[in-house]
């Protein structure tokens, strides 16, 4: 049951964003190797809506950070846009990251001193993106997340359902080709989980962005376009939605 590659999926071959081919993740933790994933393989489409999920230890958080190029399986392979990316050195891997990948915490993982919009501004910053762009791209991305009359408010005078409409939007800034989100929700209580989600939703449509994330929560998995049930490290099921 671990290699189901996109049985839910129809799109062509040409449209597959990021591809893994039997992922192994094992860690060693003293004298004892715990297996997080087992060979896993899965292909995500450009433009999906896609909800992982299954009970804590099941080894999503480890799937999320080798989708989200952070970490690097034991044994398979990953790539990105047809580029494997073990052949990628270091710089060029942080590259490709800063440039293809969005990320939404859990703990929202604002900078507490700065105001939402300069929260938001920090990706392009770091990428070199001039003054005047920073701005203007960072004021359309709270715009869509509806919180530009938010601006100059900082995290500790925000909701918790604002922080993380905080972190979509920085998270989107920089026109990502997926934005990778472990357990947007689980700070949230279930009226501001169910808005979340679906802000991602419409941001999935309006700007074609493919979104991958982690839940808990069975509700939210009518929103999406798919749905990945992971269990001891293995790929149950892989189902269509809608």
């Amino acid at each position: 049951m671990a290699n189901l590659e996109g049985t839910a999926a129809s799109t062509a071959n040409e449209d597959v964003l990021l591809s893994l081919n039997d992922i192994r993740r094992d860690y060693v933790l003293g004298e004892t190797r715990v297996e997080a994933l087992k060979g896993v393989s899965l292909r995500i489409h450009r433009g999906e809506f896609v909800a992982i999920w299954g009970p804590s230890g099941s080894g999503k958080s480890s799937l999320m950070n080798i989708l989200g190029l952070v970490d690097a399986p034991t044994s398979g392979e990953v790539s990105l846009e047809g580029t494997p990316i073990a052949k990628l050195t270091d710089n060029a891997l942080s590259d490709l990251r800063s440039r293809k990948v969005g990320f939404v915490f859990q703990s929202f993982n604002l900078i507490p001193v700065l105001s939402a919009l300069e929260n938001v501004m920090v990706p392009l910053q770091i990428q070199g993106v001039g003054a005047a762009e920073v701005r203007e791209r960072a004021s359309q991305a709270l715009k869509d997340v509806g919180l530009e009359n938010q601006a100059s408010a900082r995290p500790d005078k925000m909701s918790g359902g604002q922080r993380q409409r905080v972190a979509i939007a920085r998270a989107l800034v920089t026109s990502p080709s997926i934005v990778v989100a472990d357990e947007p929700t689980a700070n949230l209580d279930s009226e501001n989980s169910y808005m979340v989600v679906k802000l991602m939703r419409e941001l999935n449509r309006t700007r074609r962005v493919t979104f991958i994330f982690t839940t808990h929560d069975p509700r939210l998995l009518d929103l999406v376009d798919r749905k990945l049930l992971l269990k001891d490290g293995l790929l149950q099921t892989d189902e269509a939605v809608r």
